[in-house]
């Protein structure tokens, strides 16, 4: 019996097994990566898309946006 507080093994359990997560990943796992990648940066630019047409209608509507129009109007006549 064992008495030196070890885990036993068998040769072959761990021999497959990297803890790096940037190691030789399967081209599934590969995929998996990409696929959430795309997903993220989708809707991080439908929000800023969102954001950005907020901004302008905002500014049109509350008036910030005439004296840009009119200062472009000058420059173009």
């Amino acid at each position: 019996m064992r008495h030196d507080n070890s885990v036993r093994r068998p040769s072959l359990a761990n021999s497959k097994i990297n803890t790096d997560k940037t190691a030789s990943l399967s081209i599934g796992d590969s995929l998996r990566k990409a696929k959430t990648n795309l997903i993220f940066s989708r809707l991080l630019l439908g929000i800023l898309v969102i954001l950005a047409v907020t901004v302008v209608f905002v500014a049109v509507y509350m008036g910030y946006a005439a004296p840009i129009w009119e200062y472009l109007t000058e420059v173009v006549s």
